[in-house]
């Protein structure tokens, strides 16, 4: 009898313990990649990974510390179209940049068959690993 309280007062004690799992927070992030020719669109969103590879068509970087842009990047990908990327310059002093921006005048943005039409509004991290 006293093994059978013991055995119900230990799983009341348990139960009491036991906690739901907390929800892990999720992966978010837009990143271009530039490696010379050749660049990647890559989405992460709630921890799901897409991307899209196009070309780069043209590379602008201004050396500058009085120019609002501090790079151009534009990017031909298929189902979107060419797209550029542009970093402003966020401190004139040191020349470091903050804000990667995406602009589009192309219709094909707003197609089903790109997926970075949805991602106008994020923050972009460009990463060129060209030479």
């Amino acid at each position: 009898m006293q093994q059978i309280l013991m055995t119900v007062l230990l799983c009341i004690f348990l139960a009491g313990c036991a906690q739901p799992q907390l929800e892990q927070p999720r992966a978010n992030g837009s990143y271009l990649v530039i490696e010379n020719d050749q660049a990647w669109a890559v989405l992460v969103a709630d921890g799901k990974r897409t991307e899209e590879q196009g070309r780069v068509v043209d590379v602008i970087k201004l050396p500058s510390a009085h120019s609002l842009v501090a790079a151009s990047y534009v990017v031909e990908l298929p189902g979107c179209g060419r797209v550029q990327w542009l970093s402003e310059r966020s401190d004139v002093a040191d020349g470091s940049t903050s804000l990667m921006s995406l602009h589009n005048k192309s219709e094909m943005l707003a197609s089903r068959s790109c997926m970075i039409g949805e991602s106008l509004s994020r923050v972009w991290t460009v990463l060129d690993y060209s030479g």
